[in-house]
């Protein structure tokens, strides 16, 4: 049997320089979205700004553990902040679309659940609006400009022994770990908070994978496909508890709201079978890098 291709591993000048051209485009990308979400206010936008938030929060970390000259500039405390803010509205836009699928249009437009959710969006809207205006982000630009040009990733270079590839299998296998703990007990009814602990480890493992595929130029589409269909039914999950944390705030009558909490039972259960079946399937196991 022919042997496999040796992975090539890219001298660190290149490495160095694809991940100050990663960090960059997160940056850039961020600063488009937040540009586009102040025109529209849409759904979409809202999310691909949440995701580029915190797709840009995964290079810092990266950076962060790749680099003892990583500088403490508040970026990554600024760009949390506006994560965390996009999060409400997210939350209001993702529950509409929720229960409107499962009301009917015309149904959910007349209840009074929809008309609350739809006045607290306005509200949301309004707020979101002064938080991206208020968003330094010309400050932010020059400090992310400074950060790229003087990247130094002299981690790698205290480690001389080791490899490139082998210096992030490590740092792969740390942020496995979380994963791994929560994994054997997420499938347990009643077990919400290890599977909120493993949707956030899953998430950032994956960003991790995304930006390691760049910078050493490999492919891990096959687990990144896995942990994106694990992230779905993890996401749709946490969704069902935020949904539940608002329907408590909001004044309803009985009727609707003993009506959208059998629903949300529902739901649930629904998922966390699919979610169970999946893990069976297939099983989320630690990839080499």
């Amino acid at each position: 049997m022919p042997k496999k291709p040796e992975k090539s591993t890219p001298d660190l000048s290149v490495v160095q320089e694809s991940f100050s051209g990663i960090l960059l485009a997160h940056w850039e990308e961020l600063l488009r979205l937040r540009r586009v979400v102040l025109k529209t206010s849409d759904l979409d936008d809202i999310h691909d700004l949440r995701v580029a938030s915190r797709r840009f929060r995964a290079v810092l970390d990266l950076y962060r553990r790749l680099s003892s000259k990583s500088p403490k500039s508040g970026v990554n405390k600024s760009v949390r902040k506006l994560t965390r803010t996009l999060g409400g509205l997210r939350n209001l836009d993702e529950a509409r679309v929720f229960f409107q699928d499962r009301t009917g249009t015309d149904t959910f437009a007349d209840s009074v659940l929809g008309r609350t959710l739809s006045g607290l969006r306005s509200r949301e809207v309004k707020r979101i609006g002064k938080a991206l205006i208020s968003f330094e982000h010309r400050k932010l630009d020059r400090i992310v400009r400074k950060m790229v040009a003087r990247l130094n990733l002299d981690r790698i270079t205290e480690r001389s022994d080791l490899s490139i590839p082998t210096i992030f299998s490590e740092v792969s296998a740390g942020m496995y770990r979380p994963i791994q703990e929560a994994l054997p007990v997420s499938t347990i009814p009643g077990h919400r908070a290890e599977r909120h602990s493993l949707r956030i480890a899953i998430k950032k493992w994956r960003y991790f994978l995304e930006i390691t595929a760049q910078v050493l130029e490999r492919d891990y589409s096959t687990v990144l496909e896995q942990l994106k269909e694990y992230q779905s039914y993890l996401g749709r999950m946490n969704d069902i508890v935020e949904f539940e944390i608002l329907l408590r705030g909001l004044e309803l009558p009985k009727s609707e709201l003993e009506h959208a909490q059998a629903i949300l039972v529902a739901e649930d259960a629904s998922l966390l079978a699919g979610f169970r079946a999946l893990a069976e399937r297939n099983p989320l196991k630690h990839h080499d890098l």
